[in-house]
């Protein structure tokens, strides 16, 4: 027989340290243990908990309207930072817009993804068998699918008004990327 022992207070120092959550100072809430960033607002985050600047993000979006210097929607690329946005154009990439943080207002998400339906599909013995007559049967349908849409709207100020750049993700992880951008913006917009 053979019987096999643990040392409790190992287990229990291991799990602690694996499972012990970070939290931001900035805005409270839990993050990983290896974390060097904030996932819910962006700022920068160090194994004690402090707070630090807010790191650069860069991400490829398509812009869709807003900017005086863009006059087309077409992919472009976000760096955010402690400064502001820096929006530049990737195709051909010579324009580039500056958004300074204490211009911007805030950034909002909206998810415009629509259902589109499914065909009727029949098969053709259906048409072999009835011929014009198999118009009348309804054949089956496809499934729905889901086309993705997720925009971020950031509204800035400029020659004294209030203007909205907006941009657009068309892909499956659209949403955690337009919304992990939206909370990274209005971080900005809480530091100046």
């Amino acid at each position: 027989m053979c019987v096999i022992t643990f040392h409790e207070s190992r287990i229990t120092n291991h799990e602690s340290r694996i499972m012990a959550p970070i939290y931001c100072q900035k805005c409270g809430r839990a993050n990983g243990p290896a974390a060097k960033k904030c996932i819910w607002c962006g700022v920068a985050i160090s194994a004690d908990g402090a707070v630090g600047k807010l790191e650069t993000t860069r991400v490829e979006i398509g812009y869709l309207d807003g900017l005086d210097r863009f006059e087309d929607p077409g992919p472009v690329r976000l760096s955010i930072n402690g400064e502001g946005i820096e929006i530049t154009e990737l195709v051909p990439g010579s324009r580039s817009v500056k958004l300074t943080a204490s211009s911007i207002v805030e950034a909002n998400v909206v998810d415009a993804s629509v259902m589109l339906e499914g065909e009727r599909v029949r098969s053709r013995w259906w048409w072999l068998a009835l011929g014009p007559f198999a118009i009348a049967v309804p054949g089956r349908r496809t499934p729905e699918t889901k086309k993705h849409d997720y925009i971020l709207t950031i509204r800035y100020k400029a020659e004294g008004q209030i203007k909205n750049a907006v941009f657009h993700r068309e892909d499956r992880s659209g949403l955690a990327v337009v919304e992990g951008l939206a909370r990274i913006v209005m971080a900005l917009t809480r530091m100046r």
